[in-house]
């Protein structure tokens, strides 16, 4: 057995090392830097700590206790299909690993599961040039470990959905080499299949750039048109059938996509340049990744100065024939201009501007770098001194271009150029060095030191310019919702949802079982936040908050339940948990639970997922940045009444402004400032009257970024993002309490658009919603797919839900079919007969069964295929 093991690890040790050494030095740099679990910090930042995390405890709860979540889930906003999250976020088979970690600890999960994606898109791409007989031996390893932690995957470390790509392309690419070569068919279609239902975006990419190599492949040597064409017919038929066996997840994709990021596609498109090309130079330079480049950076193509140097000599290499090079170099024009010229990029992210990480697809170019120089420097033989020239001059005028342009870089440092010049420097020395074959060993394992080493640098400085959750940050919030959810979750209590005044991030609900109505996924509807905007809470194209709720929309939204963090007095070491909003209508609320952190309350007032409307709703109309009339309208036309006032506009009782011109009118003015030099602010001061609510509305100009609110000397605890009008919950039961608004102004003006405060009248909107509870719909969840309970309706009615309208929606009443439809831009609703009758909601995902039966085609089809194959072969 030990020789076995020793003959296996001398026979593939280029392979083992491929694999264990891109996890041996990010571990090492991970353990550094006191990572969990080897200290108090966290691989958790930006995406990876406020979306994705979330997400993969969604996953293990899916997989260990709820697999109809994989259809649908009210933890996601109000509610919806989640077959596109999954194609998305989840459908990594390295995900299983995180059932092996407790809640908790699944920042544990998430090291273990970015060191494995390291190691094996190390072994990846070693076993590609293994099989392309390009490399051998420790040269293997070497561009095996620089392609692992090359600056594409260093900087999309966080985005772990994505880095699956880096693994399936090498292999996915080989198996089109082969079978394009009169090899297997088989593996590349299975292959592909699995990399689409993988993550259909970046297989997309990966997609494109297949057609590419076939070009390339194709036409690199001489063919007639026969060829061409039984070639061409392969590719293509090959490729649809992957598509096909792809369809059980791919086809619902693209319907939930057309409701979701379809609806943002660009409609029309600039024909420029979207920077300097020039610039790109720069992110050869070691280190040239920190937080500024997410948002809105340049390219991540940083590979290592040996194979910047391998790519330009491949262009020069007379070994390799001159069409070859020639399709080659046509072929890196148009990656390079697809990195800056506008239709290219766009057409490279699916018609639609990435928002953050922008050049998503740049580990296509990277890789074909990696796969030309590999043509090149076939086990680093000398290089001829001309060619070394002229790669010295190249590389050192990206350096001097970066030298020169260093205040436009903010990345760039002399340290960071006087590193990359020496590893230039060391790689030109060596390569250019001629040894007989019996000490070329020795130059072999310098330049493996040189790039493992530079390689390295990169990573850790790269890395070193971002930000962590420490662990403690993670894990005691997600203590806290998963004790509030146990409790709430073990109520023997009708379907309900749950809002929240304290957060750890949006997607709370789906990581800890609970229907908040907050979420943050790129795959959200567009009808969503379209709606939220309507009733005055924080939305953006990719999220919604609800932290922003009335009495009138905690009713209608069935926020049965609320969980809000004990005052910080009241605690030796303090409140650690972050409040989301205020929320002072609480005290309308009955406290039902109190646990160490947090306080449950129950909101009597619950309408439940559905109930009986006046057929007015159907009318009622879309209008942004007024929610105070459009929950005035919303309740008047559920019960079928027309003018009735709920809220009515009240006057401050006093207005300082200092340093401010002064106005008489409020709403809708722009202030300034009377010296731009000093400080400004306006104090709004009211007292109340009675007990009941009052509300606030705040236009998008209250953005944080032009002014910080403060509600009785302390800072107003309010979303800081505003792209329409929301509504503060700012008194109640606060009858004579003088109550302070302060305005910082953090500008020279201010406009208050839309601000105005309210007092609601709460004891006539009790006894509305109580006359709505009397003809209620009691429903039960079944499961996350289906709801069924009773109704009893006095006349025809509308049946009213807040369940978001979708297609893949069933209703059933007395076990017989009936039409639905949308109201209100967003939700479903039905027409139903008067009397008492039983209810049954069912949810399938639109287009899974078709999808279902084109998948079971695609084995048919790839069966056949490979008994064909095997034919042949015989």
């Amino acid at each position: 057995m030990k020789i076995r093991l020793a003959h296996f690890a001398r026979s593939h040790y280029p392979l083992l090392l491929s694999f264990f050494l891109p996890i041996f030095l990010m571990g090492g740099y991970f353990i550094s830097q006191e990572m969990f679990p080897f200290g108090k910090s966290s691989l958790l930042t930006v995406d990876l700590g406020q979306q994705y995390i979330d997400f993969f405890s969604y996953f293990r709860r899916t997989l260990l206790s709820n697999p109809s979540g994989f259809f649908y889930s009210f933890s996601k906003e109000v509610g919806g299909n989640m077959i596109g999250e999954w194609a998305y976020y989840l459908m990594s088979p390295f995900n299983l690993f995180l059932l092996l970690f407790p809640e908790k600890n699944l920042a544990a999960g998430v090291m273990l599961i970015t060191l494995l994606k390291y190691g094996c898109a190390g072994l990846s791409f070693g076993y590609f040039l293994k099989k392309m007989r390009t490399q051998s031996g420790l040269t293997i390893v070497t561009f095996a470990t620089s392609y692992a932690m090359m600056g594409w995957f260093v900087a999309n470390q966080l985005n772990l959905l994505w880095l699956d790509a880096t693994i399936f392309l090498p292999l996915i690419v080989l198996q089109l080499h082969r079978f394009l070569s009169g090899k297997r068919s088989w593996p590349y279609i299975v292959l592909l299949a699995i990399m689409l239902i993988d993550n259909y975006y970046m297989a997309y990419m990966i997609c494109l750039f297949l057609i590419l190599y076939f070009i390339w492949f194709v036409f690199s040597t001489k063919r007639n048109l026969k060829q061409i064409f039984s070639l061409s017919i392969h590719f293509v038929v090959n490729s649809l059938v992957a598509v096909a066996l792809s369809m059980i997840v791919l086809l619902p994709t693209i319907s939930s996509l057309l409701s979701s990021k379809g609806q943002y596609t660009q409609n029309s498109v600039s024909f420029k340049f979207e920077y300097n090309a020039l610039k790109m130079l720069s992110k050869f330079i070691i280190g040239s990744f920190n937080f500024q480049q997410m948002p809105s950076g340049y390219p991540n193509l940083f590979i290592g100065s040996i194979f910047v140097i391998g790519f330009i000599l491949y262009f020069i290499d007379s070994k390799i024939s001159l069409r070859e090079r020639i399709l080659a170099f046509l072929i890196s024009i148009f990656l390079v201009l697809s990195l800056c010229f506008e239709p290219l990029d766009l057409l490279w992210h699916g018609w639609q501007f990435p928002v953050w990480y922008p050049y998503r697809f740049s580990y296509i170019i990277s890789f074909w770098m990696f796969l030309l120089a590999s043509r090149t420097l076939k086990n680093f033989v000398a290089i001829r001194p001309w060619k070394i020239w002229l790669s010295f001059l190249l590389y050192a005028g990206i350096i001097a271009y970066s030298f020169i342009n260093a205040k436009k870089f903010s990345y760039v440092t002399n340290e960071t150029l006087i590193f990359t010049s020496v590893f230039v420097a060391l790689s030109l020395i060596v390569l250019a060095t001629a040894l007989n074959s019996k000490y070329n060993k020795i130059k072999i394992f310098l330049l493996f030191l040189i790039s493992v080493v530079e390689i390295s640098m990169n990573a850790y400085i790269s890395l070193g310019n971002l930000s962590y959750l420490t662990q403690k940050d993670y894990a005691t919030p997600t203590k806290a919702l998963i004790k509030d959810s146990n409790y709430l979750n073990n109520l023997k209590d009708s379907a309900f949802r749950t809002g929240q005044t304290y957060s750890r991030t949006k997607n709370d609900g789906l990581a800890n079982n609970l229907n908040t109505g907050s979420y943050f996924s790129s795959a959200l509807e567009k009808s969503i936040p379209d709606f939220y905007g309507m009733i005055g809470n924080p939305d953006g194209d990719n999220y919604v908050t609800y932290s922003n709720g009335t009495i009138i929309s905690d009713a209608f939204l069935n926020m049965k339940y609320f969980i809000t963090p004990i005052d910080s007095s009241l605690l030796k070491n303090g409140q650690p948990l972050a409040s989301l909003a205020e929320k002072p209508d609480l005290s309308r609320y009955k406290a039902v639970k109190q646990n160490k952190l947090t306080q449950i309350y129950k909101n009597n007032n619950a309408l439940g997922y559905a109930y009986l409307a006046s057929n007015q709703l159907k009318n009622l109309q879309v209008f942004y940045d007024n929610p105070i009339e459009y929950q005035t309208e919303w309740l008047n036309k559920t019960l079928g009444n027309k003018n009735t006032k709920y809220f009515e506009s009240q006057n401050f009782n006093e207005v300082v402004f200092q340093n401010i011109e002064q106005s008489t009118k409020l709403t809708n003015t722009v202030f300034k400032k009377k010296d731009f030099a000093k400080s400004a602010q306006i104090v709004f001061k009211f007292t109340p009257t009675t007990n009941d609510s009052y509300y606030l509305t705040l236009g998008s100009a209250f953005d944080s970024d032009n002014v910080s609110l403060y509600l009785n000397n302390q800072q107003l605890k309010q979303y800081g993002t505003f792209r329409h009008t929301v509504v503060v919950n700012i008194a109640n039961h606060s009858k004579g309490q003088e109550i302070v608004l302060t305005a910082r102004f953090k500008k020279s003006s201010l406009w208050l658009n839309n601000f105005v405060l309210y007092r609601m009248n709460n004891s006539l909107v009790q006894n509305k919603i109580t006359s709505i509870k009397k003809h209620s719909v009691n429903l039960k969840q079944v499961s996350s797919r289906k709801l069924s309970g009773t109704y009893t309706a006095t006349s025809n009615h509308l049946l009213a839900t807040t369940i978001p309208y979708s297609s893949g929606w069933t209703v059933r009443v007395d076990g017989k079919k009936v039409p639905t439809f949308k109201i209100q831009n967003t939700f479903l609703a039905a027409n139903v007969a008067k009397g008492k009758h039983s209810i049954t909601l069912t949810f399938t995902p639109p287009l899974f069964l078709v999808g279902t039966v084109i998948t079971l085609i695609g084995i048919i089809m790839l069966s056949f295929i490979i008994i064909l194959e095997r034919r042949k072969k015989r």
